[in-house]
């Protein structure tokens, strides 16, 4: 039998030069793979214009302002992002060393920092280390004090020489007997400024008379006494700045009535002008902490947090040498981040193709065409034939 040629348009069976069904599938997956690639490095690419801005600015920044707190100032924190910390890493210790002693705190060891017109916060920083900060048995010196301008005021101790640049603020009210002196010594240390001269002027005329830089030395124990109840820790990790530490106190601090009106008068002065326009993604590590007090005293919650944290830490240290929070750490290494980015690219790649391979096992193979008889062409071969007669045959002559 013969069997024509298929006419066109008609059925076609797939020959081996023809490539299978499964790489054309498999070059969709890949195609689709790059363009999720591109898409993450056009989220990459947004990321590194955050942080060219954010450096920029930081760059940029007048007196008025101390780097850490305008980060802090400009992070972006989603719910998602707030953790609470490993049990193994949980702070086993946080006290201010030096820091009830007001005789450390001369006006004259202090220099205040003036800003341009952009204006900023109140800073005034020292090489004196006329205190220390010690978070887990890890002491770094007091390098200034500050008080914010933006929005309500709150005095933040800064230290910028700590592994982490580490703050402590506490809320700044009103009260009527009692509280913390401040505002005196802020003007003693900004003597030879018209500072409070200028603020003055905007005071009723009831403090008209009343004469500013005259507090020599500052006493911090109303702020020690109110760290003793609790401060919220918050260990801040983003990609485009260093990690941050950041203590702020529960409990509010009182100034009295005058010094929170010249305090207020002093804020519309220093007013900042300058603010930021970029919202950094960061993740933040959260828990409450207590810092003892003058005499050496903590609450009872926080006692029994601090042993039940001790403990737990003696029986897991054994187990675990190393926690996300620090692989994350790791990972804000400037000199790390290039080769974690080429890894977490070769991973995904060598992904993308073991994916294609695994469905390459897990489909059928092509099936081949059945062959279809389109004609059935009958041939006759004539063939001569004998005739005999039958008498013949049985031997009978005619």
């Amino acid at each position: 039998p013969t069997r024509p040629l298929a006419r066109p348009g008609s059925h076609r069976s797939r020959t081996k030069s023809d490539p299978p069904r499964s790489m054309e599938r498999c070059g969709r997956s890949l195609a689709r793979a790059a363009a999720v690639g591109l898409l993450l490095g056009a989220t990459v690419a947004d990321g590194d214009s955050t942080c060219e801005q954010v450096n920029a600015m930081v760059g940029r920044l007048n007196p008025g302002f101390w780097a850490p707190s305008y980060v802090f100032r400009s992070l972006d924190v989603r719910p998602g992002a707030i953790h609470p910390p490993n049990l193994t890493r949980a702070t086993r210790g946080a006290e201010l060393v030096g820091a009830c002693d007001a005789s450390r705190f001369r006006a004259d060891s202090f220099a205040w920092q003036k800003p341009t017109s952009d204006g900023g916060d109140w800073i005034a920083t020292t090489t004196e280390k006329p205190m220390q900060i010690s978070i887990n048995g890890v002491p770094c010196p007091l390098t200034g004090i500050a008080v914010t301008t933006l929005g309500w005021p709150s005095l933040r101790l800064q230290f910028s020489d700590c592994p982490r640049k580490t703050a402590v603020e506490v809320p700044l009210v009103n009260v009527t007997t009692g509280g913390l002196k401040l505002v005196h010594w802020m003007c003693k240390v900004a003597y030879d400024s018209q500072l409070c001269q200028e603020a003055a002027n905007k005071l009723p005329k009831s403090q008209a008379s009343t004469v500013w830089p005259t507090q020599e030395f500052l006493d911090l124990s109303p702020l020690i006494e109110a760290a003793s109840k609790g401060a919220a820790r918050m260990q801040v990790y983003d990609n485009c700045y260093e990690s941050l530490d950041w203590f702020v106190i529960n409990t509010p601090v009182g100034i009295p009535f005058e010094e929170f009106q010249m305090l207020l008068a002093l804020n519309t002065v220093l007013a900042p002008t300058v603010f930021s326009q970029v919202q950094l993604q960061a993740s933040l590590v959260v828990e409450t902490v207590c810092f003892p007090d003058c005499v050496g005293r903590l609450p009872d919650e926080c006692t029994k947090k601090v042993s039940a944290a001790a403990a737990q830490s003696a029986g897991a240290s054994a187990h675990e040498d190393e926690t996300w929070e620090d692989f994350v750490e790791k990972l804000q290494d400037p000199s790390v981040q290039p080769w974690s980015l080429a890894i977490f690219g070769l991973c995904f790649l060598a992904g993308s193709v073991g994916a294609c391979r695994v469905m390459n096992c897990f489909t059928d193979p092509p099936k081949k065409p059945e062959r279809r008889i389109k004609q059935v062409a009958v041939v006759y071969h004539d063939v001569p034939e004998v005739s005999q007669s039958f008498f013949s045959s049985m031997g009978f002559a005619r």
